[in-house]
């Protein structure tokens, strides 16, 4: 229905109808979901329906205000009861509003209103798509139960979200599983001198998005486990004050026969032993996803410690590549050596001949004849080795006095560091 007409309409033909072999009924909207093109988690403040419409629902569906404050909402899950007093006694009602996180596609909302006194359930989904919407009808048309229990549609709301989450976790699962394996992959394949960046694995930063929503999942299955835990604590609650004879209220006033009381508390602890098989399932998923949350950690680990041994590989190399520079740069502090050394030798008789080569010595006869060899040829030799053994022998105490020195210094430096 689109317009408010037909909303009107249909209000005033479906209202007071009753069906006589029913002792309960339930009368229920579902709520189309707005078409807003992406995840929006306000999606649900859209409503399928005009403000005067709305109006009339909350006065003839009993709608409790808090319902806004639930739908608004959006970043967690809700499970709230409330009992509301009326005027009269048989006015009295239990107002249950049930909201889903908006984190992910698919949330709903319920309102849900049980008169006792008219053995009458009001409620509301809100947010319902096409596929939500004939679920919902699947399962209360095949429902086996003898009496509507106002909490069939809280419990069928639980259905329906442990539904999305198992969807959600799978797809989740099969995501970082594949990254997984695609980490390891990547690990086992990568060579160490030959990286390739166009490598199609993904980088890192996917995988850590993906652990990072696969943790808020699992966080959002602890918290619908809790909601499933106080729904089953007020069935309890529902069994006590108001299906209990000796233990049942006096502000409230219904009149049911024996057997209407029997099928309600019947029902209540069937849906109460599904709650059960939810919960333990909702475990299930959240065993799942620590696995998986704990393998992507393992896999992220892995990748770092890959680039770590990458890195200490480098440093390595870097240090061999010194190490052979230092050789190099040994090397040629020898032949500098080497080069010092024949210098020193061939120096001092270099000297020797350049000085007695000069002007200030006469190397001819006195009446002109030229001599051939000069009777001091000794004084040449004597004086060229005597100066080269004074310098050899200045540089090799001065080597050797040198390496002791070093070799001192660092023997104290050992002895120190060893202290």
């Amino acid at each position: 229905m689109q317009s408010e007409e037909n909303w009107q309409a249909w209000l005033d033909q479906h209202m007071d109808q009753r069906d006589a072999d029913m002792k309960t009924r339930i009368r229920l909207i579902l709520g189309a979901r707005a078409d807003t093109g992406g995840l929006d988690p306000s999606v649900l403040s859209y409503l399928p329906f005009s403000e005067s419409v709305f109006r009339r629902l909350i006065r003839d569906f009993k709608i409790h205000g808090t319902i806004v404050r639930t739908i608004s909402r959006s970043t967690s899950c809700a499970f709230i009861r409330k009992f509301h007093p009326g005027n009269l006694p048989d006015e009295t009602s239990i107002v249950y509003n049930c909201r889903s996180s908006a984190s992910w596609d698919g949330d709903l909302s319920l309102s849900v209103t049980f008169t006792p006194g008219a053995l009458t359930t009001d409620a509301i989904f809100y947010g319902c798509d096409a596929k939500t919407a004939e679920e919902i009808r699947k399962r209360l048309s095949t429902s086996d139960v003898s009496s509507l229990h106002p909490m069939v549609l809280v419990v069928l709301f639980a259905e329906l979200e442990r539904n999305r989450l198992d969807d959600l976790v799978r797809n989740k699962i099969m995501e970082l599983f594949q990254q997984i394996v695609k980490i390891s992959g990547k690990q086992y394949n990568s060579t160490l001198d030959n990286e390739d960046l166009s490598s199609p694995f993904p980088p890192l930063s996917i995988s850590i998005r993906h652990w990072l929503q696969m943790g808020e999942l699992r966080n959002e299955l602890r918290a619908f486990k809790r909601k499933m835990c106080d729904m089953m604590e007020h069935l309890d609650e529902f069994q006590t004050k108001f299906l209990n004879i000796e233990m049942k209220e006096e502000s409230v006033s219904w009149s049911v026969d024996t057997d209407t009381l029997s099928n309600f508390e019947e029902t209540g602890a069937r849906m109460k032993e599904r709650l059960k098989h939810l919960i333990d399932e909702f475990d299930e998923l959240i065993w799942k996803c620590a696995n998986i949350v704990d393998g992507v950690g393992l896999a992220s680990q892995l990748e770092w410690n890959q680039i770590g041994r990458k890195d200490t590989i480098t440093n390595l190399k870097i240090a061999k590549s010194g190490l052979e520079v230092a050789q190099h740069t040994r090397r040629d502090s020898e032949l500098t050596k080497s080069i010092a050394l024949l210098t020193m030798v061939f120096l001092p008789a270099t000297f020797v001949a350049t000085l007695f080569s000069m002007g200030i010595f006469q190397w001819q006869g006195l009446h002109g004849e030229s001599l051939s060899v000069s009777p001091y040829i000794w004084l040449y030799i004597a004086v060229t080795v005597g100066i080269t053994s004074a310098t050899m022998g200045t540089w090799y105490f001065w080597v050797i006095r040198r390496n002791t020195s070093t070799g001192t210094k660092n023997a104290e430096k050992d002895v120190e560091a060893g202290g």
